[in-house]
């Protein structure tokens, strides 16, 4: 599924019949502000298929009603002119949505009874499932459904039907429209955001509120926290005045709330409605009153609360790469890095630039070595191998360690002991490539698998009794082989290098779900990508052919210089 876009929505009926797909290229600008303001309009975009038409064959009544489920005005009004009476009045829709790779369908009668019933098997490649809050998990395997038909008043018509929606990843991105919600990482200093696919009717603005205050999702949800006390509700729907003050009006408990939180919250909202493009301004009510928040207006501008921005460029912002084991700068300068990094391999830089890690073989495997930038980096951990290493928020660095057969996740603070985190068998059943912290803290991903055979995986970070958890890897692009780099160019999304199906090699950006994709043009480069450092606000910096590229404005690619291992301030 190709990149979502959040701005310049079409006011309009979308007529199926006909309706051509939806462009796979388009200009890319890597490490955006999530998500720019006017991004998402209240308005109302609908696909209309067509309806059951007299003497339709089966085959053409089950593509129908997969087609109809696009549309869910009227509980599935559409799709249910397909079924008969009795299977109408007792399908259920509301048992999930799983979504399929419409280029796989097939469709072929199992059983028939003369030429009054038909079964009919539906199978096509399973992509995911959106449950009913609006969250999308990968799933791969195959999609199968059974149609029983009968002839009701002389048409066939669908009798028999498994419960649930399933979509084509075409029709997924007509039926929603994603967007974020937004909410604090462990230490309550950056957003973080979670995609939500909401159903293209009006009162967008009303369902991004009502699903940030109903919690996150349970992937989620052990990551992050929010500042809404217990049981807040939106009173009403959220107006928006014609000079673009949005009005919120929360429940009394809001009062709970403490300063803190009341800061916390308001960057929640903010942030969540600054998508919307009718919104200029939110207003916070308690009970119909207005509701004062430490440090800021009554009248909030959606440019407030950049300190929580989700997606703050490094400071400072300058890259580095490695040219024979002395490493360069990029976009700026970072005194004392060159002596403190020569010989490194792997360097990862904090965010703030003040700390360096890297690698240093030894005589019997490497070592990590971890210190300030100008300083001679010591020795913190030593192992057979060790995977680059990367800077949490905090300015911990993580590697995974591999001795004999044990594998481990280590967490390396600035002046404490080394501590093992514990980390799902998915993660470390294989070979390791390469880890990568999110700038929240909240989620890591990484590249799973022998040389040749590296998976994409995302999973979330907890803390639980002072023990750090890697859990719930979820394979973010199941169709991809031989990943190698991969790169957080904002707070929702992560860039690879992946094979493609041609033979050669390509720059992807998926979503932190798995549920949007996009190739970043490579035009331009001498050779195929081999790695990348991508950061938000800043290019995309790449390794082809035995140089280091940086993304331009336009789309193309400049030579920084004879070098490798591109990377960024964490």
């Amino acid at each position: 599924m190709r990149r979502r876009l959040r701005r310049g929505l079409v006011v309009g009926v979308v007529l199926l019949a006909g309706c051509a797909g939806i462009p796979h290229g388009g200009p890319v600008h890597v490490g955006r502000a999530i998500p720019a303001p006017g991004g998402l309009g209240d308005i109302d975009v609908r696909v209309l298929p067509a309806a059951a038409q007299p003497s339709m064959a089966p085959a053409e009544i089950v593509h129908g009603f997969l087609r109809a489920l696009v549309n869910a005005d009227g509980d599935y009004e559409i799709a249910r002119t397909f079924l008969t009476h009795r299977a109408a009045a007792g399908w259920d829709a509301g048992e999930g949505v799983t979504t399929y790779d419409d280029s796989g369908v097939h469709i072929h009668t199992t059983t028939s009874t003369g030429t009054t019933a038909r079964t009919l098997q539906f199978t096509a490649p399973q992509v995911g499932a959106i449950d009913g809050r609006g969250n999308f998990a990968p799933r791969t395997g195959e999609a199968r459904a059974s149609f029983g038909l009968v002839r009701q008043s002389g048409q066939w018509r669908i009798d028999r039907l498994p419960g649930g929606v399933m979509l084509s990843t075409l029709d997924a991105q007509r039926a929603f429209r994603p967007a974020l919600v937004f909410y604090l990482n462990r230490a309550g200093t950056t957003l973080v955001p979670e995609q939500v696919l909401l159903r293209p009717t009006p009162g967008v603005r009303t369902a991004l509120v009502r699903a940030l205050l109903g919690g996150p999702g349970p992937w989620l949800a052990p990551s992050v926290r929010t500042g809404f006390p217990s049981g807040t509700e939106l009173l009403g729907n959220v107006p928006v005045d014609p000079t673009g003050v949005a009005e919120v009006n929360l429940s009394g408990v809001v009062h709970q709330a403490s300063p803190s939180q009341l800061k916390a919250l308001s960057a929640q909202l903010v942030w969540t409605l600054r998508q919307v493009s009718e919104i200029s301004v939110v207003r916070l009510l308690a009970d119909g009153s207005p509701l004062a928040v430490p440090g800021v207006p009554v009248n909030q501008p959606v440019s407030s609360w950049r300190s929580f921005n989700p997606a703050a460029p490094p400071v400072p912002s300058v890259g580095a790469f490695s040219h024979g084991g002395a490493w360069q700068t990029v976009g700026g300068d970072l005194p004392g890095l060159p002596d403190s990094a020569a010989g490194l391999t792997g360097l990862a830089i904090s965010r703030d630039a003040a700390m360096l890690a890297g690698l240093r073989a030894r005589r019997h495997g490497v070592a990590l070595v971890v210190g300030r930038r100008g300083d001679i980096p010591a020795v913190r951990l030593s192992a057979q191998t060790l995977t680059a290493p990367t800077f949490d928020p905090s300015g911990t660095v993580f590697v995974v360690a591999t001795t004999g057969a044990t594998r481990t996740v280590d967490a390396v603070p600035t002046d404490e002991p080394v501590q093992h985190v514990v980390a799902d068998r998915a993660l470390l059943a294989h070979p390791v490539q390469q880890l990568r912290l999110s700038r929240d803290g909240a989620r890591v991903a990484a590249v799973v698998g022998r040389a040749g055979h590296g998976r994409l995986l995302i999973g979330r970070v907890t803390v639980k009794n002072d023990t750090i958890r890697f859990e719930a890897f979820r394979a973010a692009l199941p169709g991809a082989t031989d990943i190698r780099g991969v790169g957080w160019d904002g707070g929702d999304q992560v860039v690879v290098t992946a094979a493609n199906a041609s033979g050669g090699r390509e720059l992807v950006e998926v979503d932190v779900d798995g549920y949007g994709t996009r190739t970043v043009p490579t035009s331009g480069l001498p050779g195929p990508p081999v790695d990348l450092a991508a950061t938000p606000g800043r290019p995309l910096l790449v390794a082809a052919g035995f140089s280091v590229w940086r993304n331009n404005a336009t789309g193309g690619w400049s030579r920084v210089g004879i070098g490798a291992e591109p990377v960024y301030p964490d």
